[in-house]
C-alpha cells in the first residue's frame, strides 16, 4: 500500500511538472476570482467612497482582478521551479494584492495638491490642457497620467491600481533575480518581504505616485540586460529610455549601462534606441501644443530641477528647510534671517522659498560632484560584487538627486532586501537604509513621520560610507 501511494504521488508530481504552466493559469484564475468575490462582499474594495455607483465599483473590481490575474500569470511564467513552489509564490502575490488594496480610499497631500489639479485640467480639455497647466512632471509622465486616468472610475483609484501593479511587478522581478542566482527558497522569502514592504505600501497603495512606473521600467530594463540565457539588449535600452523619460532620476543609472556597454553585455545601439524612445514619448505633448524644447527639457527638469519644496525623501534636499521662518518657527534659531533687503520696505527678508532655491543650486552641484566621485570609486573597485556596486550607485543617486520622490526609494529598498538574504557582508548598511526609509515614510493623511528626514538622511549617508568602506561594516569584512 505504501509503495502504491508513493507511485501515485510520483505520478501526480510528474503530471504537475509537465503541466505546470496550465495548472498555474488555473490557480491564477481561481485566486483572482476568489479575491474579486471577496471584494464584492466585504473585501478591501467593499466600500469605495468616491467610486460613483455600483456599476463603477463592479468595473473597478473587474479591473483589479485583471491586474491581479496578470501578475499571477507573469509570476508563474518567470518561475523555473516546481509547481508547488510556483503555487506558493502565487499565494504570496495574492496576499500582497490584498495588503496593497487596504489603503485604496486614503487620499494624500501629494495627490490632492500636485496630481489632482493637472488631472482635473485634462478632464476638461484633454492632454493639451494638462500640457498648459503648470506641473513639475515631464511631458511623457503627463501622457502616462492622462492614459491611466481616462475612464468612468475616479482617477485616484485608477492611479493607485496602476501603482499597485507596478509594485507587484517589482517584487516578481526581484524574485526572478533571486532564481537566476540560485538562492533557493530565499526567492520566496524575498517575494514575501517585497509584498509587505511598508515603503511599497505607502507609495503604491496610499500615495498613488506615478513615478513608480519609472522604477519598474528600470527594473525591467536591467532584467532584460542581465538575463542569463540571452540578454535582450535592444528591448532593455528602450525600457531604460522610457524610464528616463518618465523620471529624470533614472538618468543616474547611466553609469551601470555604460559599464554594461564596456563589458560587451550591451550594444551601443541599445542606448541609442533608449534615447530615441525618450524623445518619441515627447511627441504627443508636442502635438498638443507644448514647445519642442520645453518638452525635451522637461525630461531633465522634472526630477533634476529645483523642487518647489523639500521632497519627502531622505536626500540632500531634506537638509534645507523650506518655507519662511514665520511659517516654521522651529528653524528660527538655525536660520534667523539672511542679510538682504526688500526693495519696497528696505527691511531684512526672512528665509523664503527664493532663498531655498538659491541654496539648492549650490547643493545640487555639490551633490552631482559627490555622485560622480561615488561612480568613480565604484568603477575602479575590483573587489566589489555586482550587488555591492548596484547598491552603491543606487543609494548615491537617491541621496544626491534634488527632486527624487519617495517612490524612487523602492529601488534601493528591494536591493537591500536582496542583500540581506544573499550577501551577509552588506546586511548592516542594508538594514540602516531600510530602517531610514521605512520610518521616514510619511503617513498619507497627516504627513507625520516616525523619524525626521534629516535623521533618515544621516543614516543613509552612513550606509553609503559603509558601502564605500569609509566606515567599517563589521568583523565580517576585516578578515578579507
Amino acid at each position: 500500500m505504501t509503495s502504491r501511494m508513493k507511485d501515485v504521488l510520483l505520478a501526480l508530481d510528474r503530471f504537475a511538472q509537465k503541466h505546470r504552466l496550465l495548472l498555474s493559469a488555473v490557480l491564477a484564475a481561481l485566486l483572482s476570482g476568489l479575491l474579486a468575490l471577496y471584494n464584492v462582499s466585504s473585501g478591501p474594495l467593499g466600500n469605495l467612497n468616491d467610486i460613483g455607483g455600483w456599476t463603477n465599483r463592479a468595473l473597478f473590481i473587474v479591473m483589479s482582478a485583471a491586474v491581479h490575474g496578470a501578475m499571477l500569470l507573469l509570476c508563474a511564467w518567470l518561475s523555473r521551479v516546481s509547481f508547488a513552489r510556483t503555487a506558493l509564490r502565487q499565494v504570496i502575490v495574492t496576499a500582497g494584492m490584498v495588503i496593497l488594496l487596504l489603503a485604496i480610499n486614503q487620499k494624500t497631500y501629494a495627490y490632492v495638491n500636485v496630481m489632482q489639479p493637472v488631472i482635473r485640467a485634462m478632464d476638461e480639455g484633454g492632454l493639451a490642457a494638462g500640457v498648459a497647466a503648470a506641473s513639475g512632471v515631464s511631458a511623457p509622465m503627463l501622457l502616462l497620467v492622462y492614459a491611466v486616468t481616462r475612464g468612468p472610475v475616479y482617477d485616484m483609484y485608477l492611479l493607485k491600481l496602476f501603482a499597485i501593479g507596478c509594485d507587484l511587478l517589482l517584487g516578481i522581478l526581484a524574485m526572478r533575480a533571486a532564481d537566476r542566482n540560485r538562492l533557493g527558497l530565499r526567492a520566496e522569502t524575498l517575494l514575501a518581504l517585497c509584498m509587505i514592504l511598508p515603503q511599497g505600501f505607502m507609495n503604491a497603495a496610499c500615495s498613488a505616485l506615478p513615478e513608480i512606473a519609472a522604477v519598474t521600467l528600470l527594473a525591467v530594463s536591467l532584467t532584460l540586460a542581465l538575463g542569463c540565457d540571452r540578454p535582450k539588449t535592444l528591448a532593455s535600452g528602450i525600457c531604460y529610455g522610457a524610464a528616463c523619460a518618465l523620471s529624470g532620476a533614472a538618468l543616474y543609472a547611466l553609469p551601470v549601462y555604460l559599464l554594461l556597454v564596456r563589458r560587451g553585455g550591451m550594444k551601443r545601439r541599445g542606448l541609442l534606441a533608449g534615447a530615441c524612445a525618450a524623445l518619441l514619448l515627447c511627441v504627443p505633448a508636442i502635438a498638443c501644443g507644448m514647445p519642442a524644447l520645453r518638452a525635451v527639457g522637461s525630461l531633465l527638469a522634472a526630477n533634476l530641477g529645483l523642487p518647489a519644496y523639500a521632497a519627502g525623501a531622505p536626500g540632500l534636499a531634506s537638509l534645507i528647510p523650506r518655507a519662511a521662518v514665520e511659517e516654521t518657527p522651529q528653524y528660527a534659531p538655525l536660520l534667523r534671517h539672511l542679510a538682504s533687503l526688500d526693495t519696497q520696505t528696505y527691511a531684512q527678508e526672512f528665509y523664503t522659498q527664493t532663498h531655498f532655491e538659491i541654496i539648492m543650486r549650490g547643493l545640487a552641484l555639490a551633490g552631482l560632484a559627490l555622485y560622480l566621485g561615488v561612480c568613480a570609486l565604484a568603477w575602479r573597485a575590483k573587489d566589489k560584487t555586482p550587488l555591492h556596486r548596484a547598491m552603491l550607485l543606487t543609494l548615491g543617486a537617491l541621496i544626491v538627486c534634488p527632486n527624487v520622490t519617495s517612490a524612487a526609494w523602492l529601488a534601493i529598498d528591494v536591493l537591500c532586501l536582496y542583500a540581506i538574504l544573499a550577501e551577509p557582508r552588506l546586511r548592516l548598511p542594508a538594514c540602516l537604509v531600510l530602517f531610514a526609509t521605512m520610518t521616514s515614510s510619511s503617513y498619507p493623511m497627516t504627513e507625520e513621520v516616525m523619524l525626521p528626514m534629516v535623521v533618515a538622511f544621516a543614516l543613509c549617508l552612513a550606509a553609503l560610507c559603509m558601502l564605500l568602506d569609509v566606515i567599517p561594516k563589521g568583523k565580517e569584512e576585516t578578515h578579507e
